[in-house]
């Protein structure tokens, strides 16, 4: 999955749940994302008003 569906479906498991956590980002990376994904995915999320916590 390319950075902008996996930024799409994350927010829109956030809108969901209030929350997305690392277990479930990692599901939707499924690779390895390099630095500049991260910051972009986690970006996006900050705007979004989305949290990302563990379990």
């Amino acid at each position: 999955m390319n950075v902008p569906d996996i930024i799409r479906r994350a927010i829109e498991i956030g809108e969901r749940n209030g929350k997305i956590t690392f277990d479930e980002l990692n599901q939707l990376c499924g690779r390895e994302p390099d630095l500049e994904d991260i910051e972009r995915i986690l970006e996006a999320l900050s705007d979004a008003g989305i949290w990302l916590e563990g379990e």
